[in-house]
């Protein structure tokens, strides 16, 4: 099935809804995905899995009232109707709500083309082959491998009965490899739109020569630390930073640690963000959960908070446009950007390692949270090489420790950007493309017994 035959799809699901909505104000959300991967351990692949599924949200809207039904993708007609008839007595019994906002009528939308058939395509056959160099690689230097190679595809329609339709598809590839021993591991993974933006014999490379690395790892004090962070490191960072950060409804009711900071400095001067769906690496819609129309958006300037995203009811109350990031309705949650960009330094990474005279080099974080909201403080553990930097040189091994870290204080201490962007994919949700950098001062709390 091409993107084409996915939006007529959707068009007919459309015109039975409108049918059946009668009088009521109608709203329609028509969310697919299609989904494989192949999983490996121990050099061997030992799972196949594709999943395709999806949801139809159908949301009534009569004067303030509003009800919601979800049902799944393939429902019949009949089931259609009886979801119709569900969320019309929802919207008769629930209360009036003073923040329901009318439906959009139609916008124009900038094309996006991020749908590569070879992408959405690829079969266990293919992904055996990326897993074979794997295993293969990992034999010669007696290491073990484990990850998964997937790919897919996914779609969003929306369409009202006030004359909006908005329809987008897009494709996805991630290689995620862990490569162990029985002394020490390494991990590398790339992701893109399509394959051929993702370096599969380079991120097997790269998790090799860490595990190599990375072997009979010492004991290390906790204290604070000039780190050298990955990209996959700094985009975890960056994840809690767009969820709590950059949200307009956070700054609205006082939640956000960066509140009435507008066209303050909040970081260092050396670090530029952006929100930017147009970026040709990213993989994204052009049209958020609510239908309006998205906009890139300058999040940092040079250490500087410049903007903020919204979704429709918190720009109103803060008499501001949206920037169609807002998330489906009805939401009280706010909006969050999804594609955020990390502006680049000017030196590579290799000599942001060489300029430290002693620290600590990060391979990524493992199951980091918030600790403390109004200062966004995070907590969590090192993961598949922690390294000892001494004199420019990459010394030894480290035993993982937990850190418990200020966002908004690591920020500011940032002292070098490197050249090299990475997409990469934060912890719990979004991700980044940005470069490695250095912190100065940056808090490991304490030791962990947490291997790997």
């Amino acid at each position: 099935m091409n993107v084409e035959e996915l939006r007529s799809e959707f068009e007919k699901k459309w015109d039975i809804i409108k049918k059946f909505a009668g009088d009521y104000q109608c709203e329609v959300t028509y969310y697919m995905v299609n989904s494989a991967l192949t999983r490996f351990a121990n050099n061997i692949i030992h799972q196949n899995v594709a999943v395709q599924n999806g949801s139809l949200s159908i949301r009534l809207i009569k004067g303030k009232k509003s009800g919601k039904v979800d049902i799944p993708i393939y429902s019949s007609p009949q089931m259609i109707e009886e979801a119709v008839e569900a969320a019309k007595e929802i919207t008769d019994k629930n209360a009036d709500d003073e923040e329901l906002l009318p439906l959009l009528g139609p916008q124009k939308y900038r094309e996006l083309s991020r749908f590569c058939d070879k992408t959405a395509e690829l079969d266990p056959e293919k992904r055996a082959q990326l897993v074979e160099k794997a295993a293969k690689k990992c034999a010669e230097n007696e290491l073990s491998a484990a990850g998964i190679a997937r790919n897919g595809w996914s779609l969003l329609g929306i369409a009202n009965t006030n004359g909006l339709f908005a329809f987008s598809a897009n494709t996805s590839f991630i290689f995620s490899i862990t490569v162990s021993d029985t002394t020490g591991t390494g991990w590398a993974e790339g992701m893109g739109w399509s394959i051929d933006h993702v370096d599969v014999d380079s991120e097997i490379k790269e998790a090799v020569e860490i595990a190599l690395r990375n072997q009979n790892p010492k004991d290390l004090e906790p204290g604070k630390y000039t780190v050298i962070l990955t990209p996959a490191a700094v985009a975890d960072i960056l994840s809690f930073l767009s969820l709590y950060g950059f949200n307009a409804r956070m700054h609205f009711e006082g939640r956000s640690f960066l509140k009435g900071k507008l066209g303050e400095k909040v970081f260092s001067e050396l670090i530029t963000i952006i929100d930017d769906v147009y970026d040709e690496r990213w993989s994204g819609l052009p049209f958020d959960f609510e239908g309006v129309p998205r906009k890139s958006v300058v999040l940092v300037e040079n250490g500087v908070l410049k903007g903020l995203v919204y979704d429709r009811l918190t720009a109103k109350k803060m008499n501001a446009e949206p920037t169609g990031h807002g998330l489906p309705q009805p939401n009280r949650w706010g909006a969050i950007p999804l594609n955020i960009i990390v502006k680049p330094g000017e030196n590579d990474f290799a000599s942001l390692i060489k300029s430290v005279k002693q620290g600590l080099l990060v391979t990524h974080f493992h199951y980091t949270n918030v600790s403390e909201l109004t200062k966004l403080t995070i907590t969590g553990m090192t993961r598949d090489g922690l390294f000892v930097v001494e004199n420019g040189e990459i010394a030894y091994p480290v035993k993982n420790m937990r850190f418990t870290q200020s966002i908004a204080e690591a920020l500011n201490n940032v002292v070098a950007v490197a050249k090299e962007q990475k997409m990469v994919e934060g912890f719990f949700f979004g991700g980044a493309i940005t470069p490695g950098m250095i912190i100065d001062g940056f808090n490991f709390s304490s030791k962990t017994e947490f291997g790997g």
